[in-house]
């Protein structure tokens, strides 16, 4: 451990258990190990390159709070620095929210919580509670209730477009009603987002267009369409 003074703990999709102290995180990665005498079962710090260093997660501040979404990627809440978003490995930050640079109440986070259906992800802080809409729910072993919003898409409207309720990290591929491939990305557990715009960043032309989403392996199949105005 990097410190015996633990503030939060959360197990991940794969079964690692995360471990927020005063000294950054540690992460156990095989935490069975510990019935399998003569195994190693250590936690481990991540190494992070910050301004060109290379040093541990978070080891100067107090990491109060871990929350894992449906992407099995990492919600940090700390005492002073707000809360980060982290990749799946916790080596890549995805997003920071702080006084400076967002609505956020306080850089002092107490609790974070994740409604994995909606992928709304609830901040409590030591002003009061505020929350954020992710772009990753918990997908399912199918897909299951597939939903498309907003759709139809308005003319002006110039905000994301989200598929939900897809098997876990769906391959997406959106394509105009001739077939012709506009789009295509991989779904954060069960939900895709498409910005309304082709490889080009062109915005697309008004007219149908189709969505298809197939898991992983291929196996679970999904069309769904979109109607959208330009």
């Amino acid at each position: 451990m990097s410190s015996n003074n633990v503030y939060s703990i959360a197990v991940d999709s794969t079964g690692e258990i995360w471990v927020g102290t005063d000294a950054g995180i540690s992460v156990f990665y095989n935490p069975g190990n510990v019935f399998v005498s003569g195994s190693n079962f250590d936690s481990q710090q991540i190494l992070v390159n910050e301004g060109g260093f290379i040093q541990p997660l978070l080891a100067a501040d107090i990491t109060s709070a871990i929350a894992v979404d449906g992407a099995n990627r990492k919600w940090i809440g700390t005492q002073n620095s707000g809360v980060f978003l982290m990749s799946a490995d916790g080596t890549q930050q995805l997003l920071n929210f702080n006084t400076s640079n967002s609505p956020l109440f306080s850089n002092t986070i107490n609790s974070i919580a994740i409604d994995q259906t909606t992928g709304e992800v609830y901040f409590g802080t030591d002003q009061g509670i505020e929350s954020y809409k992710s772009n990753a729910t918990k997908g399912g072993a199918t897909n299951s209730n597939v939903l498309v919003y907003p759709n139809p898409v308005p003319s002006g409207y110039n905000g994301s477009i989200a598929i939900r309720g897809l098997a876990q990290s769906s391959n997406v591929k959106i394509t105009d009603i001739s077939g012709t491939l506009v789009y295509s990305t991989t779904a954060e557990g069960g939900e895709a987002i498409w910005n309304g715009r082709n490889f080009e960043g062109e915005k697309a032309q008004t007219g149908v267009y189709l969505v298809f989403c197939a898991s992983s392996d291929g196996s679970k199949r999904v069309v769904a369409k979109i109607l959208f105005e330009n």
